[in-house]
């Protein structure tokens, strides 16, 4: 139930109500939300992957092929997870900077995190016809809800 509530105050974002409440959730819930959403994003591209395996073109066999995908796809995601928001985070930190805000690179991680899921929504929607511009439109979408978060804090004295 607790990821639901995460769910809908992620999708409430940038009102400072709800960023106040995500400010509260623990880490691991934090994870285990991020995980779970790049999970369920990213599973139609593995079962297109189990759909489209070739028997005569792989040295593996398709029992082999699928334990691969099982075994290394959740670990896929995890590194994903943690790698790509420290990345994006590091430009929420440069737009703190340029607002001159007060804000740890801790909360800007989990403002990040929070902030994806529209992001995440308007790629996968658009990336089947415009791969490039849903990529830049997501990305440009991330940032205008991070920098609209990071006002809602005080500024530097």
């Amino acid at each position: 139930m607790k990821l639901f509530n995460i769910l809908g105050k992620s999708a409430a974002l940038p009102k400072k109500k709800a960023l106040f409440a995500l400010n509260r959730v623990s880490m691991r819930d934090t994870l285990v939300y991020l995980f779970l959403l790049f999970f369920i994003a990213f599973l139609p591209n593995v079962i297109s992957l189990i759909l489209r395996f070739e028997a005569g073109v792989s040295q593996a066999s398709y029992s082999q092929y699928l334990l691969q995908i099982i075994v290394f796809y959740p670990f896929s995601i995890m590194f994903l997870v943690i790698v790509s928001v420290s990345i994006l985070a590091l430009g929420g930190w440069l737009c703190r900077l340029f607002l001159h805000r007060r804000l740890a690179y801790q909360q800007l991680w989990k403002m990040t995190g929070f902030a994806l899921l529209w992001p995440l929504v308007f790629y996968k929607g658009l990336a089947v016809w415009l791969p490039n511009l849903a990529f830049i439109g997501g990305l440009l979408l991330l940032y205008i809800l991070l920098i609209q978060m990071i006002r809602v804090y005080p500024a530097k004295r």
